[in-house]
């Protein structure tokens, strides 16, 4: 079935910028945000940034200027998802207002008047504004024109819509700017001082030719090998910072998925198989798949291979009669079955070039085309490239199609979508191979309400049963045979809970406040699909993990520590007094390798044991020696070491701009980690 779904246009929120960007504060009526903030008990923080308490109505205030600022896009953010997205932006918004402009300000930075109107009206346009979709012209490219006529249409909007809309887009620019300086700060403060430059040439231009012979580890655990109770305390606290953990939860929970029935196929097959006979007749399919099917009409074309995984449907487009209808497949809950509306010896991909005019200048579009059929201008054209059925229809140009089966290099195309009449010039493409567009019959078999009420059932009396404790919810799950699964270390900003995407009430529910270790929740219901009975096992606080719950953990890195070394005491004692190579491998039961050219300036670093790079880099040449690595101990001996000229001042800039741009990569979390956010927004949403 996943050819059947192919090509699904998703309609989602307009949200480029409003996730990487703050927003403008819009007025809203102040007391209907007082009341929606009230309901709530005074415990009513839902976060804090920089040792400042974010309020319920702080955010909840950010949450409906973004919900406003997606009405004014003439969006509807009304799917969980959507909601989830926007509540995102809200926390960016106020993290930005409270932690990183402060942090840039401080800084010393700032975007000047004359600045802001280079980015917003002069010759260096921001980012900001030319991703937005009101600015694009019909290929999809920034349209100066169309940004003029906006900013000069916004006076005589009486709605303020225009006005504050453009608000908050010179607000975004101004943002986006400052953290594209206060990045851009960061990454010049990487630089290499002459000295270090020439050092680093000169360390990456000698290389080391190394023998080695290993002697691994065993996996299992020596009995010889004990770690105390005080050497497990001791590492805890000389790494206590990599044992900090955010407030989390241990859960288990059980879950029953509501799917139809045998009954509800049934008779899903029932109604099916009364539309089937119709659609093997009917002569406006296209029609007929807007009004019957769950799948919108797709106008792709397949080829052979790409009908590959459903045998049933490709035998039908590619070896039977035109007009046959395919056998009915069911598939996850599925039943479809296709049949063939056309047929065409189609390219893959054709490059084009293109001029456009006016829905009301196609007389002049017929004279250029008559012009450019006789003779082709390249110049007169723009390059729109190489372009596939993907990008064609996922841009809505449909139109376009004739591109991939033309003999002609010269065509005119009308989009009444785009309110344009296109000329197109296609200099070349490939091969033509076989291609069917398939009209699909595709309906999705729902549970029925009796269905809904046997799973429901089900899970109201497992949750009154456990009455809200913890061994009877054990109990009974092991009477009824139900899968027990576990989450351990559960956050707040958990959203996802086994294939439920968005599980957020059962996530307030477990860490809401009044909340214990050892309470069963009652039925919880997600996307009317789910039925969830939660319970929590285990509450940790923010801080530091009790040492009793990573000793095992420690236990284990200090055994392997304690097994290596015991390994190097040993190589050493067995091959004492030996001095070539060879005569230890034999000794050790092992055999020698060759390293070739190792060098701390090259990526082969990446491929070898960091202890045996470590002692490599400084051993003396023809001298043997032995260090504990990783997973066992080696016994290596310096050949040669060379000096080239391979590693070059570029080579080092090219290290430092790694370098760079991880620091860059990190700077967010980096600075949110040092404002110590805390995120309780689980417990409100």
């Amino acid at each position: 079935m996943a050819v059947l779904e192919k090509i699904r246009v998703k309609f989602g929120i307009l949200i480029t910028v409003l996730v990487a960007l703050a927003l403008l504060s819009f007025i809203l009526d102040p007391q209907t945000l007082r009341s929606a903030a009230d309901r709530f008990s005074s415990d009513n923080k839902v976060g804090s940034m920089n040792g400042k308490s974010i309020s319920y109505r702080e955010y909840y205030e950010q949450l409906n200027n973004m919900t406003e600022l997606a009405k004014l896009m003439g969006q509807n953010p009304s799917s969980e998802e959507q909601q989830a997205q926007l509540r995102d932006a809200a926390w960016h918004s106020i993290y930005e207002n409270e932690v990183f402009i402060p942090k840039a300000t401080a800084a010393g930075l700032y975007v000047g008047e004359d600045e802001m109107i280079d980015l917003t009206q002069g010759s260096n346009i921001s980012p900001v504004l030319m991703q937005q979709p009101m600015f694009l012209d019909a290929n999809g490219n920034f349209s100066r024109e169309a940004l003029v006529s906006f900013v000069q249409s916004i006076d005589a909007d009486q709605s303020g819509s225009y006005s504050a809309y453009w608000s908050f887009l010179e607000e975004s620019v101004y943002r986006e700017q400052l953290l594209a300086k206060y990045a851009s700060l960061v990454q010049n403060s990487d630089f290499l001082t002459d000295l270090e430059k020439e050092r680093l040439v000169a360390e990456g231009n000698v290389t080391a030719d190394v023998d080695f012979v290993f002697v691994p580890v065993s996996f299992l655990q020596d009995s010889t090998v004990t770690v105390s109770d005080e050497e497990i305390r001791s590492y805890y606290n000389e790494h206590k910072e990599g044992f900090r953990q955010p407030d989390n939860r241990d859960i288990e929970y059980v879950m029953w998925e509501v799917v139809p029935s045998d009954f509800d196929l049934s008779d899903a097959r029932a109604e099916f198989d009364e539309l089937y006979k119709e659609f093997a007749t009917d002569d406006n399919l296209k029609a007929f798949v807007t009004l019957h099917s769950d799948s919108k009409w797709n106008p792709y074309y397949y080829t052979e291979d790409q009908l590959a995984a459903n045998p049933e449907f490709q035998e039908t487009a590619f070896h039977a009669p035109m007009g046959t209808v395919s056998p009915v497949v069911t598939e996850n809950n599925t039943i479809g079955a296709v049949r063939v509306t056309d047929v065409r010896n189609m390219a893959d991909s054709a490059h084009v070039f293109y001029k456009v005019f006016a829905i009301d200048k196609e007389q002049e579009a017929d004279e250029f085309l008559a012009q450019q059929s006789r003779r082709v201008e390249e110049s007169e054209f723009t390059e729109m490239g190489w372009l596939t059925q993907e990008i064609i229809l996922s841009n809505g140009l449909s139109d376009f199609s004739p591109v991939f089966d033309t003999d002609r290099k010269v065509i005119k195309v009308k989009s009444t979508a785009n309110q344009a009449v296109f000329v197109l010039y296609v200099p070349e493409k490939t091969r033509p191979v076989k291609k069917v567009q398939l009209a699909t019959l595709l309906k999705n078999v729902l549970p029925s309400d009796e269905t809904y009420r046997d799973f429901q059932m089900k899970a109201v009396e497992f949750a009154d049963a456990c009455d809200g404790k913890y061994d009877k919810f054990q109990k009974l799950a092991l009477e009824q045979n139900l899968p027990v699964i576990p989450i351990n270390n559960m956050v707040q900003s958990n959203r996802r809970i086994g294939p439920a995407d968005n599980a957020r009430e059962v996530v307030s529910w477990v860490f809401d406040k009044k909340t214990k270790a050892g309470d069963v929740s009652d039925l919880k219901i997600v996307d009317n699909k789910y039925y969830f009975v939660t319970a929590v096992t285990k509450t940790r606080k923010e801080g530091y993990v009790d040492v009793k719950e990573v000793a095992s953990q420690i236990k284990t890195i200090l055994s392997a520590r304690k097994s290596v070394e015991k390994k190097k005491a040993e190589v050493e004692k067995q091959i004492a007094g030996l001095t070539d190579l060879e005569q230890i491998a034999e000794t050790l039961g092992t055999t020698v390798s060759h390293y070739p050219g190792l060098s701390f300036a090259s990526s082969q670093l990446n491929q070898t044991d960091p202890a045996l790079s470590g002692a490599v880099a400084v051993a003396d040449e023809g001298k043997i020696g032995v260090v504990g690595g990783n997973l066992g101990v080696y016994v290596y001996d310096v050949t040669a070491r060379n000096t080239g000229t391979f590693f070059s001042e570029a080579d080092a800039q090219t290290q430092l701009a790694r370098n760079a741009s991880y620091h860059n990569s990190i700077l967010q979390s980096v600075i949110a980690n040092e404002a110590e956010i805390k995120d309780n927004r689980a417990r409100f949403f």
